[in-house]
């Protein structure tokens, strides 16, 4: 990771959008928040700005929102990870 700031790109379905947004932009934030980018929509693409690192958090965070609708989501080496907290639910 160079730290090189930069833009990605990720286009959206209409139901798509309306979820990664969330309620008043809520997704949207804690995607912020979690990620360290910043994260932005212009019609159906999201904006991810930020460094190398916080960008890819970014991207890998919505692919696990969206993973989240077809059921439980597993993080393959969250054992390595800092950002990752497994919750066992009954």
């Amino acid at each position: 990771d160079t730290g090189t700031w930069g833009t990605d790109t990720m286009t959206f379905q209409d139901d798509e959008l309306s979820y990664a947004l969330g309620k008043q932009g809520g997704t949207r934030k804690k995607l912020e928040r979690s990620s360290g980018a910043i994260v932005q929509y212009v019609g159906h693409t999201a904006l991810f700005s930020g460094t190398r690192r916080t960008r890819r958090a970014a991207r890998e965070y919505m692919k696990w929102l969206f993973e989240q609708l077809e059921g439980p989501v597993y993080v393959e080496g969250w054992q390595d990870r800092d950002d990752c907290t497994v919750i066992d639910v009954p």
